[in-house]
């Protein structure tokens, strides 16, 4: 099973092993072997066992319980940053049921961050949409939308169509959306959000601002996302070299 020849180390090659047999033999939820099952299976040290379980658990692949072992998690929602999606298009792509079950609308003078952003005077009224978006019943992404009115006329009468702000636009504002702006960083979890989420406090959390433009080059929108670290991850494709001759 294990190639101690190989220059691979060894707990890279039962950390791979252990990845093929979550994704093709055990079930979401299932309870892997124990340390000393796998380091009978794999006759490797005890150390080698952990550090390969270890980096598993930190990539999102399994989770542990104190006392009861350790357990296949669900796969994570990975989204492309080279495609303009919407969080419920990414969640169906990827075979899940996009759910939201809390949202609340607001019209109130746009902060000075977010005047900038979408480019309109400091003062001006904006819409913000909060929701808490769950993908297969479990909470995921809590997402706040900011829209100029100038935009989107009546949106807070008409409500978002289904789960996708993006289709609302296309479909009742003939908005053409041609490019994002998207940063991400890394933060904990305060508490009202842990709360929300159904994390502890302090968990890993990707912050997400985008900007998002039509085809003139305006901007539509500005979407602040809270996801957690443990079910959500992005995905970007690279290509080439930068030229140094």
């Amino acid at each position: 099973m294990l190639d101690k020849s190989r220059p691979i180390p060894l707990y890279y090659q039962v950390k791979e092993n252990l990845l093929e047999k979550i994704k093709e033999q055990f079930k979401v939820g299932d309870l892997i072997p124990s340390e000393a099952e796998l380091q009978e299976q794999y006759k490797v040290s005890r150390i080698t066992i952990r550090r390969a379980i270890q980096e598993l658990v930190q990539e999102g692949h399994l989770y542990t319980r104190q006392g009861r072992g350790t357990f296949v998690s669900r796969p994570k929602v990975s989204q492309e940053l080279n495609l303009i999606t919407s969080w419920a298009e990414t969640m169906e792509e990827m075979g899940m049921r996009p759910e939201t079950k809390k949202i609340e609308y607001f019209e109130e003078p746009a902060p000075v961050n977010i005047a900038r952003l979408l480019n309109i005077p400091i003062g001006d009224n904006v819409y913000k949409i909060v929701r808490l978006r769950y993908a297969d019943g479990e909470p995921t992404c809590l997402m706040t939308n900011y829209l100029s009115p100038a935009v989107v006329p009546d949106l807070l009468e008409k409500g978002i169509k289904g789960e996708s702000l993006y289709e609302t636009l296309e479909k009742q504002y003939n908005v053409v959306l041609s490019r994002a702006e998207e940063t991400v960083e890394a933060r904990a979890a305060k508490a009202s959000e842990a709360q929300l989420l159904n994390i502890k406090r302090g968990a890993p959390l990707l912050y997400a601002t985008r900007v998002t433009y039509d085809i003139t080059d305006r901007p539509v929108e500005v979407v602040i996302s809270i996801s957690r670290g443990d079910r959500y991850s992005y995905r970007i494709k690279l290509s080439g070299r930068k030229k140094t001759i």
